[in-house]
């Protein structure tokens, strides 16, 4: 039906491949969303990728994840997809329990799926990138978080609560090696 589709592709918070730090790819996204809530666009939906052949849910993935979710803010988790893919490298019965597992655990994605996201699966046997588009298509557009935070509460980027939490991230890592050191120089 002839409908007009936008879809942006951000870096992930943990791809450091052309050497860009969390908080220069947290800026670039930020000034896409604002431009956008300037030109009056809002956003049917926001796709959160998560690759059932990971083992753990690690590290990065959550600090990836906590970002996501203070960028999108919890008034619009029921416009979140959450796109599982890599089935074809777990077995079944795996890929089945890690998925419930990631919906039901309040350390993975419970609040995104308690606000309303859904999952959907991708893999070489569905459609699931038909899914996704028809799903978002039925979606009522919305102004998500860091766009109410910075234009209509007139925050900055290093107030923000995106910003926030890669800031907790960064005094985490700080303090750790802090203490590593702190090991260190005991054992000299």
């Amino acid at each position: 039906s002839g409908r007009k589709v936008v879809l942006v592709d951000t870096p992930g918070f943990d791809d450091s491949r052309d050497g860009r730090t969390d908080t220069e790819i947290l800026r670039k996204i930020s000034e896409f969303m604002i431009s956008e809530y300037d030109q009056h666009r809002k956003l049917n939906g926001s796709i959160f990728f998560h690759r059932m052949s990971d083992p753990r849910f690690g590290g990065q993935s959550r600090r990836s994840l906590r970002i996501f979710r203070e960028l999108c803010g919890a008034a619009t988790f029921k416009n979140v997809v959450v796109l599982t893919t890599f089935w074809d490298r777990v077995n079944e019965q795996e890929g089945l329990a890690r998925e419930e597992e990631l919906k039901s655990n309040s350390n993975f994605f419970k609040d995104l799926v308690d606000g309303g996201a859904r999952f959907i699966r991708h893999d070489r046997e569905n459609n699931g990138a038909r899914q996704v588009l028809d799903h978002i298509f039925t979606l009522v557009p919305t102004t998500v978080q860091i766009q109410k935070e910075i234009r209509e509460e007139g925050k900055s980027l290093e107030e923000i609560a995106a910003g926030s939490a890669q800031r907790e991230e960064i005094n985490r890592m700080v303090a750790k090696h802090k203490k590593e050191m702190d090991d260190l120089n005991i054992e000299i």
